[in-house]
């Protein structure tokens, strides 16, 4: 089994729910730690989705603002993140994103297997890995901008798909397909031969089984079964948008005790609906490997253009998807927040605005004094700090109680 961290907090108890100080130094511990750290162990690799925060931060944050049994709510949950942190850790999580890609992921990451899965799924790879020795054909499908090596290995890889048993191992293994073309468009230089996406895969899904495993076998720490990790989890394609009216939801009955999420940043460019490859060329394969639908355009995912216009839409954007968390949330919960902001010394006001107008107000948990914990980013490499100022390469955490 692979090694994985995890930044546990000695002060969490099953009974407790207040936030501490010592609790708040384990956040900040868990922001210095994501600068030395990917997103990794149990299922958290199965795809790097833009933008996701570090495992670390969110079992920080949820161990020390949630109880084991509590519901989590995360209305933009992206790649699931912490809808994965939540149930290992014994808490119950409803999810929504309205990106197609972000959903499949989210359920692919949380969803337990059986031994004939597993043992179908490594016959599928093993099949798969056999095809590189077969004549090279063109896809069918009219994705652009891939490689046509990639492509010709994807056509054989997702026919085969179609033969597995269950649509629990189809979703399984397109996910696998997912990261290996997402590894084989990193190679910028030079495209894998078919050879190498042959014995990726088959390494790729045998790793993928094993975060399956280590997740599963950590939720039974939690004390939750097989069962009871399908039943304590409700993720669904939507908005964030009117969600207390989500009959799959019926988050109205379970209010969430903490929400915890990082929305989409305002006026930062963050491609979450295609790849690129080569010169920034976009392709909207990830969609035609998940079998999800697509053709919506970046602003639809990001809440609004990088224009003045688009700015004003994503803040009425986050007042009213706040307004439905607002309607949901238990009157003791937590609202927690990872944003980022292009210019944070005009964009922060504005936010937090929406956020009152939402019908929240921030607060300063005990210990974390009146400054705010965040991170920045310089060249892309994140570090925590514990800072007074802002500015454009921060991603700051933000916590809000409702009024």
């Amino acid at each position: 089994m692979k090694e994985h961290v995890h930044l546990r907090t000695e002060f969490a108890r099953k009974s407790a729910r207040s936030v501490t100080p010592a609790g708040v130094k384990a956040i900040r511990d868990a922001l210095q730690y994501a600068q030395y750290s990917y997103v990794a162990g149990i299922t958290h690799a199965f795809y790097h989705y833009p933008a996701r925060f570090s495992a670390a931060i969110a079992r920080a944050v949820i161990e020390s603002f949630s109880a084991q049994g509590d519901w989590l709510l995360d209305p933009f949950m992206g790649g699931g993140t912490s809808v994965v942190e939540g149930l290992a850790l014994g808490r119950r999580v409803l999810g929504a994103d309205l990106n197609t890609l972000a959903w499949f992921v989210s359920r692919v990451r949380t969803t337990p297997l059986s031994q004939r899965d597993a043992l179908g799924l490594l016959a599928w790879s093993a099949q798969v890995g056999a095809l590189h020795s077969k004549s090279e054909r063109t896809a069918s499908s009219p994705v652009r901008n891939l490689p046509r090596s990639t492509k010709a290995f994807l056509a054989g890889a997702l026919e085969a798909v179609k033969l597995l048993e269950t649509p629990t191992q189809q979703a399984f293994a397109r996910c696998a397909l997912l990261r290996l073309v997402q590894w084989a468009l990193e190679c910028r230089k030079t495209v894998p031969r078919r050879s190498a996406l042959a014995e990726k895969v088959m390494n790729l899904t045998a790793e993928m089984l094993e975060g399956v495993n280590d997740f599963v076998s950590q939720c039974r720490q939690a004390g939750f079964s097989k069962r009871d990790i399908l039943e304590s989890r409700r993720l669904v394609c939507r908005s964030a948008l009117g969600l207390e009216t989500d009959p799959r939801l019926d988050a109205t009955r379970r209010r969430p005790r903490l929400v915890f999420t990082s929305p989409p940043y305002p006026g930062v460019h963050v491609v979450y609906h295609r790849w690129q490859y080569r010169g920034r060329r976009e392709t909207p394969a990830p969609y035609w490997i998940a079998s999800q639908r697509d053709g919506r355009f970046e602003s639809f995912y990001t809440g609004g253009s990088r224009t003045p216009t688009g700015e004003s839409r994503y803040f009425e954007m986050i007042e009213a998807a706040f307004t439905s968390v607002r309607r949901v949330i238990h009157p003791d919960g937590n609202v927690v927040q990872l944003v980022g902001f292009a210019d944070a010394s005009r964009q922060l006001p504005l936010y937090l605005e929406a956020m009152n107008a939402a019908g929240f107000r921030e607060w300063t948990p005990p210990g974390a004094s009146s400054a705010r914990l965040g991170r920045r980013v310089p060249n892309r490499k994140w570090y925590a700090t514990m800072q007074g100022s802002i500015d454009a390469s921060s991603e700051l955490l933000l916590v809000h109680r409702p009024c």
